[in-house]
């Protein structure tokens, strides 16, 4: 697998946990989380504009190089709206729950897929059901954590991991799944409680 791919999920992995963390010990709040959108949209403007090279350079050990032209730290930021959507949207527990899922099924599955993925998906001939099937099964003992029904973990798991598949568009942008993975494990678990 690519080094690249590699450290971008480790990224995920390790960036839900910590802006959960943040928040349960009210060290951010949503105001945060917004002032870190804004500030993050404005970095990826100005790195687009070549006025941070510095940054520009870190980045790039992160993001896919047609990303770093059009829009510098899409996926960080997408991450970031997803997560501040939940917060203001969801109870606390379901919207951490949103935010877990997103950071630990969507890199699995995009791990294993890459990696061990021998059967295309219908949806997306870039995304493999061995990749998807593996994000459900890690997605749903965190789903679980936050809302202790099967029903609800497994609807969520399969929920997300489904919206990671397509590339869905509106108005003729590509919506980031890293927005409606949370969004959307989110809404199903709030259906069960």
């Amino acid at each position: 697998m690519h080094k690249l791919e590699l450290r971008r999920q480790f990224i995920h992995l390790i960036y839900g946990p910590i802006l959960v963390l943040l928040h349960y010990y009210q060290i951010i709040n949503e105001s945060l989380v917004l002032g870190m959108i804004i500030g993050g949209a404005i970095a990826s403007y100005l790195i687009k504009h070549e006025k941070l090279s510095l940054i520009a350079r870190v980045l790039a050990l992160f993001e896919r190089d047609h990303h770093m032209k059009q829009f510098p730290g899409r996926g960080i930021l997408f991450f970031t709206i997803g997560a501040y959507l939940c917060l203001i949207l969801f109870p606390q527990h379901i919207a951490y729950a949103g935010i877990l899922i997103l950071s630990v099924g969507d890199a699995f599955t995009n791990i294993i897929g890459r990696h061990f993925g021998k059967i295309k998906t219908k949806l997306n001939p870039n995304k493999f059901i061995e990749g998807t099937l593996v994000g459900i099964l890690v997605s749903i003992p965190v789903a679980y954590y936050f809302v202790p029904n099967i029903y609800a973990a497994i609807s969520a798991a399969c929920i997300a991991m489904f919206l990671e598949m397509p590339h869905l568009k509106l108005f003729g942008y590509e919506i980031d799944d890293n927005l409606l993975i949370p969004l959307g494990a989110s809404f199903t678990l709030s259906l069960f409680v």
